[in-house]
């Protein structure tokens, strides 16, 4: 996969073809929305400047996500449950019951469940039993649906 990105990427893409590539993607099947669920070629990205030249800086693309939300204000996870008319969370535990998830997110977050980011709760949420989404994504999608 990483053959295809990037400067090699547009060249190799070329030559695969765009009939080839799309019925490639629509044969495959789509991640578990969950967190460290990226593939690990998204971990170490190389971008272009604006002359098409590689950047020495490397880019772990949920970082970017993460930065990206934060610079255009998009709502924390908390505030975005509040703004749905959910309930929010008062500790991790309210989010997941794995363990792992909550030690990582004591050690990114504390225990400020406020400054939690909206694409890491909604990552690391409780799924719904039987479902492949949490509450707070079947909300977002069920609203959306009716549109």
């Amino acid at each position: 996969m990483s053959d295809l990105i990037g400067l090699k990427g547009e060249k190799a893409l070329s030559k695969i073809g765009f009939k080839n590539q799309m019925v490639s993607m629509g044969h495959q099947a789509c991640g578990s929305l969950e967190l460290w669920n990226y593939p690990t070629w998204m971990l170490d990205l190389t971008t272009q400047d604006e002359n098409g030249l590689e950047r020495p800086d490397h880019v772990a693309l949920p970082a970017l996500e993460v930065y990206r939300d934060r610079e255009r204000s998009v709502a924390r996870y908390n505030e975005f449950r509040r703004g749905m008319l959910m309930i929010p969370i008062y500790k991790w535990e309210d989010l997941t019951d794995d363990k792992e998830a909550i030690a990582v997110l004591n050690e990114v977050y504390g225990d400020d469940v406020e400054e939690l980011d909206i694409l890491v709760g909604l990552l690391a949420e409780k799924k719904i039993k039987g479902f492949a989404i949490s509450e707070t994504a079947f909300f977002l999608f069920t609203i959306m649906a009716t549109r």
